[in-house]
């Protein structure tokens, strides 16, 4: 069963969060775009904690939620909801017409390091098994990239519940099944992208903004965007200024009308 959460009016827009989040990470979405934000929760998330998190199945899970649209529509994602909009762009880029990628990274080139990624994948779901979520978020919000330590405290208390409807099985499900050791690299085949694609990161995320770098020489029709500011979630960090820039972005594009079908994945 797939969980897809809906907020606002408008023409559809898919939005895709990133790991340890749920589709509410998008709630506020509707209030700076004039969408109806279709936002499931990803395989191993929030009401999806069940469903298959083996690549290929989350892949097909997505295509068919754009799929039941009726008609191209934008995707937007974060992080690793960033990886899974770009890998089914890849698989059905007819349905897809316009790409939004944030904190997005196109994959680990080297077979190695892939495989080390894989591993230490795997025993981060191996501790969050003797955890609980609250525990876990503990440290994955403190530290790193990840951290959310720099928002203000009503907005950390916010994002925070949102994580917490996460369960350690679920999550440990999600990083094994299509973190970035399960995920092909996609650099060689970024090219192939058809689309108008804006690709955004935060000017405090030095990794992620060198990786954005690197993807927007490859991507034939590629708008490069970084936001003063923030770090690995500018959407989280400089909301007005990221949505702002997706919404001019999304503006410069034509976007097709019509119903939001209901999604049956």
């Amino acid at each position: 069963m797939i969980g897809v959460r809906r907020f606002g009016s408008g023409p559809p827009l898919i939005a895709l969060h990133g790991f340890t989040l749920t589709g509410e990470q998008f709630a506020s979405l509707d209030a700076l775009l004039d969408h109806t934000i279709v936002a499931p929760d990803l395989p191993g998330h929030g009401g999806s904690a069940d469903a298959s998190t083996e690549l290929a199945s989350v892949i097909d899970i997505v295509a068919s939620i754009i799929a039941s649209v009726g008609h191209p529509v934008p995707v937007i994602g974060y992080s690793q909801g960033a990886r899974v909009a770009l890998m089914t762009a890849m698989e059905q880029p007819d349905r897809i017409s316009a790409l939004i990628l944030v904190s997005a990274n196109a994959g680990i080139e080297d077979a190695s390091e892939r495989a080390a990624r894989a591993g230490s994948d795997a025993e981060m779901a191996s501790r969050l098994a003797t955890m609980t979520i609250d525990q876990f978020l503990d440290t994955w919000t403190s530290i790193g990239i990840t951290s959310t330590e720099h928002l203000s405290p009503e907005d950390r208390d916010a994002d925070r519940a949102v994580r917490q409807q996460n369960s350690p099985h679920g999550l440990a499900r999600a990083i094994v099944g299509y973190g970035q050791g399960a995920q092909p690299s996609l650099w060689h085949r970024l090219s192939e992208l058809p689309m108008p694609v804006l690709i955004m990161s935060g000017d405090r995320d030095d990794k992620y903004s060198h990786i954005a770098d690197a993807m927007a020489t490859r991507i034939p029709h590629v708008e490069r965007v970084t936001i003063a500011g923030a770090g690995h979630n500018p959407l989280a960090d400089q909301p007005a200024q990221a949505y702002g820039a997706i919404s001019d972005f999304l503006d410069r594009h034509p976007r097709p009308g019509g119903p939001v079908v209901e999604a049956s994945p």
